[in-house]
């Protein structure tokens, strides 16, 4: 009996894998139609374990003085305007305005702030992907009124990826960012706005960058900005209202720089203001759920940073995750059969120790790999088949195959048969 076993046993482990698999995407699906009645599951959906790298083991990285960013906390225009002509004056390369104007507010507001952006040499302002098509083409746009738009070199989309279908309001890390879509046909692409600004100063480092041609690219986050709660030192040099009005600052920091114009709160450090602020992986609260970490104008001075060092994240693409996931799947199959055979009493043991260690090696690959190579591993098919795959094959073994014998079958039957006779004796 036992030749005839071990005989078939490649045979064996390939149908006993792919069983492995029908389990792993039913378990899945379970998972997702639980999620919304599972708290600890939504606590911890967001989490990934490369979020560990950022709080436990990069250090602090060195300033960034290519950027300078600017709080226009909720001014009114014509103080924006005097920030934009103070800045303005000690000659940055490029302004970025990541903020709209779409209504006029008064003659007296609207001629300020326009007189303003007039003598911005090189002015790049937002906008927002609103709708898309039938056929995957941004149809609409948010724009700043047309006044406040003719004085602009460049525009670029400043949307912040969280998720497919999620928006700021449904709590989600922003991890990635959208480079590039088709506006209005598929002949015409429109920039994400911290790639608009980077050209100003690296046009070859971003030409280079959209020649990985990936839609979605991960954010190697460098730090948060002055003024901000962040587990590193601030990395990104930041101008609040009053540093601004009293010109609280040397000439250097801004000539020929990016400058980004946004909301940084209400002041620096204010501790109630949410609006255009985002959690990342640098929260110090990744597990769970703390205050949202870093405002948006910030995250894009992160994409310009990770640009203009080059020092992109790499991912694993989704068929080499799956190769990974069967690979690894058929080797503890191949390694658990002969277990189960040749040592039966220590199955459980043996096995539960096996897949212990399995998912600390491969726990370690995914932070070590990101933090050492920039590499996003996303093993987590891999994780779940290492976690299954000793208890799954029991049930194969007990149970699948027995069905499909003839001896398997005989045998349940005829235990059924001699428990109703018993029945009937008693």
């Amino acid at each position: 009996m036992k030749k005839s076993i071990f005989k078939n046993i490649w045979v064996d482990s390939i149908l006993a894998t792919a069983f492995i698999f029908v389990v792993i995407f039913g378990l899945f699906s379970l998972i997702n139609v639980f999620d919304a009645i599972d708290p600890v599951g939504e606590a911890l959906e967001d989490v990934e374990f490369n979020d560990i790298v950022y709080s436990t083991l990069r250090e602090d990285p060195p300033a960034d003085d290519n950027i300078v960013l600017v709080n226009i906390g909720r001014l009114p225009r014509h103080l924006i305007a005097e920030q934009i002509r103070i800045i303005n004056k000690y000659n940055p390369k490029v302004i970025g305005l990541d903020t709209f104007f779409p209504f006029s507010k008064g003659e007296a507001q609207d001629s300020a702030l326009v007189n303003a952006l007039s003598e911005v040499d090189n002015l790049v302002m937002a906008t927002k992907l609103e709708r898309w098509s039938s056929e995957n083409v941004v149809d609409s746009l948010k724009l700043s009124a047309e006044k406040f738009r003719v004085h602009a070199e460049d525009f670029g989309f400043a949307n912040l990826f969280v998720g497919e279908g999620v928006g700021q309001e449904d709590v989600k890390t922003c991890r990635s960012f959208l480079t590039k879509e088709y506006l209005h046909s598929k002949d015409s692409t429109h920039l994400f706005f911290a790639l608009k600004l980077a050209q100003y100063l690296a046009p070859d480092k971003v030409e280079r960058f959209l020649e990985r041609d990936n839609k979605l690219e991960y954010i190697n986050y460098k730090g948060n900005a002055m003024g901000s709660a962040s587990n590193f030192a601030p990395t990104f040099f930041a101008l609040d209202i009053p540093d601004v009005f009293n010109e609280n600052f040397v000439p250097e920091l801004i000539e020929d720089k990016i400058v980004i114009f946004g909301m940084l709160g209400e002041y620096f450090g204010d501790p109630y203001n949410v609006e255009d602020k985002y959690y990342t992986p640098l929260n110090k609260k990744y597990a769970g759920r703390g205050a949202p970490d870093m405002y948006g104008a910030v995250i894009h001075a992160n994409v310009i940073s990770m640009v203009m060092d080059e020092d992109y994240v790499y991912k694993l693409e989704e068929h080499f995750q799956i190769i990974i996931a069967v690979l690894l799947c058929y080797l503890n199959v191949v390694a658990f059969m002969w277990v189960y055979y040749a040592l039966k009493n220590w199955y459980d043991g043996i096995t539960k120790v096996v897949q212990l260690i399995e998912l600390l090696l491969i726990l370690g690959a995914i932070i070590y790999s990101y933090h050492l190579f920039n590499i996003n591993l996303e093993l987590t098919l891999a994780m779940g088949v290492v976690a299954v795959v000793g208890d799954s094959l029991e049930v194969y073994n007990g149970v699948v195959k027995n069905m499909f014998t003839k001896e398997g079958r005989r045998e349940l039957f005829s235990v059924n048969k001699r428990e109703q006779d018993k029945v009937e004796i008693n």
